[in-house]
């Protein structure tokens, strides 16, 4: 008989894709009223476990119970009416409607056979007022930043009444404010008796919110206990198999070159307000410049207009002393210039073709031999930085559609590593990764300092700008505050910079 303690029950879960088994006997036991975080390395199977219960997969072995009666083969819109609402790490909001229209898509309220427009937006503004989210319902999606977005995909969840709420990485986009204001609502929901389903990577979101933890690694259940039973040491070791005691592994013997990228003024306006203004910066071979600053303060912008993305109002960019002229990305890439987007999926990968196709598109040129492509060496090529950034898949074959977020960015990451590149620019180069896949990205980046190559590393948290910058700008409102170097950089210095105006 099923305990009536818990609130959503899965037994023995089995879900198998093509070559992968991607869930291997999972068990997972959520109470009500209780913040229950899931933990694993990327590729461990959080994600599709969440899946499962939502119904956007079919378990292929294994029972699921909620409210202690079974629950056999279901649909999102199922769940939903059980009481099950999930906001996904990949978000896929319908950017040319409104926040109302996109908060109570398929639930509109309705007069008759109509839509109750009024209704709709003053319920939805009472929402966003109610979770102090400081947006207007009639706005659009496509004038919000990610984090708007992933704000709105939260209230969205919360205005279904859900007595279980999934949150596949909800911080992973937005700034601490933010966070204060997530954390506001998930710490009110549990008094209410409703469960959250949590997965991060943070350590300090888990210790500060978790009420019981469940571990998954490789596709298995490891264990479940309180999360008072952990510390970060223990859990890291549990969920990766082995200790990682570098996750920032600097290299401070890295000899720094000469100036490789020099940017003079640069400045974006636009019709609602400028982006940046004034911006100049210069970063050297071997170099990791960090750029920090809070959300909105203008850093993904000015990167995207560098690569080319974005055009500039005015400005000049300069590599290895010679003036650019970049007009389009692939001015960029001629130039030497690589950029991994904090938007992996709209901007870094072509999620319906193959991981050797991704690898591929951007470096077709070296790869043609008389005119054809040369597979093989597409193959060989693919193979090696699969190994190198141990990318978890069956085969070079397997759409990018289907890998877990952080196997995902390694994606990304290896299609520009095996080009020519000068500068490499990372937006969020570990947003959604693991402890484990963080260390080692981090000592790639090392690696390609090492040998030459600029990086600018754009991050949101502070412990990585810290450990891997050898200076850190710091941007405010589309201006750099100040440039501090690496003995400088405290905690407390960035964040004053990044709250307190423009240094004199």
């Amino acid at each position: 008989m099923q305990n009536p303690e818990y609130l959503l029950e899965m037994r023995n879960i089995v879900k198998v894709f093509p070559g992968v088994r991607a869930l291997d006997g999972v068990n997972l036991k959520v109470r009500p009223g209780k913040v229950h975080v899931i933990c694993g390395e990327n590729g461990a199977g959080k994600s599709t476990l969440m899946k499962t219960i939502n119904g956007t997969y079919v378990a292929d072995e294994g029972e699921m119970f909620f409210k202690g009666q079974p629950v056999g083969k279901h649909t999102v819109e199922d769940t939903i009416k059980m009481g099950i609402a999930m906001i996904y790490q990949e978000l896929n909001p319908v950017m040319d409607m409104t926040i109302a229209e996109n908060v109570y898509l398929g639930r509109e309220p309705m007069k008759g056979i109509f839509v109750d427009y009024g209704k709709l937006y003053s319920d939805t503004q009472t929402l966003l007022d109610q979770l102090d989210i400081p947006y207007n319902a009639h706005q659009t999606m496509r004038e919000l930043s990610i984090a708007g977005h992933q704000l709105i995909e939260i209230a969205k969840a919360i205005s279904m009444n859900a007595q279980v709420i999934i949150m596949d990485e909800p911080s992973s986009a937005i700034a601490d404010a933010e966070i204060e204001v997530l954390f506001g609502q998930i710490f009110r929901l549990r008094e209410q008796g409703v469960a959250i389903l949590y997965i991060t990577h943070k350590m300090d979101e888990i210790f500060r919110i978790a009420d019981e933890i469940t571990i998954i690694r490789d596709g298995r259940w490891i264990e479940s206990g309180p999360a008072s039973d952990y510390d970060a040491g223990k859990l890291v070791a549990r969920m990766v198999g082995r200790e990682i005691t570098n996750v920032f592994p600097k290299e401070n013997d890295i000899p720094i070159g000469d100036v490789v990228l020099e940017v003079k003024n640069l400045t974006q306006e636009k019709p609602d307000g400028g982006r940046f203004r004034d911006i100049s910066f210069q970063l050297r071979a071997g170099e990791i410049l960090g750029f920090s600053g809070l959300v909105g303060a203008g850093r993904s912008e000015l990167m995207r207009a560098i690569f080319g993305l974005d055009r500039l109002t005015s400005g000049e960019v300069y590599l290895n002393g010679q003036r650019l002229n970049i007009r389009h990305t692939a001015d960029a890439v001629k130039a030497g210039i690589a950029m991994v987007s904090e938007d992996r999926k709209g901007y870094g990968l072509v999620l319906g073709r193959s991981i050797h196709d991704n690898v591929s598109l951007v470096n077709l040129d070296q790869f043609l031999h008389g005119g054809l492509v040369n597979d093989s060496e597409i193959d060989r090529k693919t193979e090696e930085m699969v190994k190198l950034l141990q990318i978890k898949i069956a085969n070079q074959n397997v759409a990018a559609s289907t890998l877990s977020g952080g196997n995902q960015q390694k994606v990304v990451l290896a299609k520009w590593l095996i080009g020519d590149v000068k500068v490499m620019i990372l937006d969020e180069p570990t947003r959604g990764i693991d402890v484990g896949a963080k260390s080692e990205i981090h000592k790639l980046m090392c690696r390609f300092a090492r040998e030459g190559m600029a990086i600018i590393m754009i991050s949101s948290e502070l412990p990585e700008i810290l450990g891997m910058s050898d200076r850190v700008v710091v941007m405010q409102e589309g201006q750099i505050n100040g440039i501090l170097n690496r003995s400088e950089a405290t905690q407390e210095s960035i964040m004053t910079l990044a709250t307190k105006g423009r240094s004199k």
